[in-house]
């Protein structure tokens, strides 16, 4: 006769710790993989804080001046006094902003104008109190803030020339040699007024030209940026050569300049 066997009963208390021991692993589980959740989110909001504030701190110290990348293959013509002042400087000029000395005010201008050319230069270039350098257009050349500088205290009574330094007045040998260096590759064009040339003894032309300096003059003379071609079309000419023509072309012109005044100055007599 086979044994008959009874089965335990199982309890509530039993029971209920079978059904919590079964949920505990997947518990587990579900919990780990939530915490790896939020760990990869922290970490990707602290990369975007980061970045955030990467950038804040570039913008903040981002400067007022962006230069812009220009074609090298295209000549670049230098503004006027009167150009840069219309497009840089009257921003605070214009109305005295930032404690800036307002256009054509000659009481503002006096004292700094009794400072002198050089310093006057110097501020304007590297900057000075509340302006900035160039007036805050990194772009601007040397030549063209000259200008500006010449044009706002002239305009409020000064008799300025924009030249970047004391101009060196040539020798008589030097002279000699740019006359030579006109007659071979200038005179052609400066000689009759030809092709629109600055003719030497036409006082009216040169003028304004010899108000912007041998610098001006220099330059324009060996790029050819007046109308004429560059180094009066001899590329073989060395800018050197190319200058002493021009201090020739200057020396008789300031003489043509001259005579006019004074024909001026006595016709207004009479």
């Amino acid at each position: 006769m086979a044994e008959h066997q009874e089965l335990t009963k199982t309890t509530p208390k039993e029971f209920a710790l079978a059904t919590l021991g079964g949920l505990f692993a997947p518990a587990l589980a579900i919990f780990l993989i939530v915490m790896l959740v939020l760990s990869i989110q922290s970490r990707l909001g602290e990369q975007d804080a980061e970045a955030i504030a990467d950038k804040a701190v570039r913008e903040r110290i981002k400067p007022f001046g962006v230069s812009v990348a220009l074609d090298p293959n295209v000549p670049r013509v230098e503004m006027s006094g009167e150009q840069v002042y219309n497009e840089v400087c009257a921003n605070c000029h214009g109305s005295g902003a930032l404690g800036s000395p307002k256009h054509k005010d000659a009481g503002a201008w006096s004292k700094r104008i009794a400072q002198g050319w050089a310093t006057l230069l110097n501020h304007a270039l590297n900057g000075f109190n509340k302006m900035p350098a160039r007036g805050g257009e990194p772009d601007l050349s040397d030549l063209e803030v000259a200008r500006a500088v010449a044009f706002m205290t002239n305009a409020a009574g000064a008799k300025f020339e924009p030249v970047l330094k004391k101009e060196v007045e040539p020798t008589a040998a030097e002279l000699a040699r740019g006359k030579v260096v006109y007659a071979e590759n200038c005179a052609s064009c400066h000689d009759s007024g030809v092709t629109g040339a600055q003719k030497l003894t036409d006082a009216k032309a040169w003028e304004p030209l010899l108000k912007q300096g041998k610098d001006y003059l220099y330059a324009a003379a060996i790029k050819g940026t007046l109308g004429g071609p560059a180094k009066g079309g001899n590329d073989k000419l060395s800018d050197a050569d190319t200058r002493l023509a021009v201090d020739y072309m200057v020396d008789v012109a300031r003489i043509s300049v001259a005579q006019a005044a004074k024909a001026a100055d006595k016709k207004a007599a009479k």
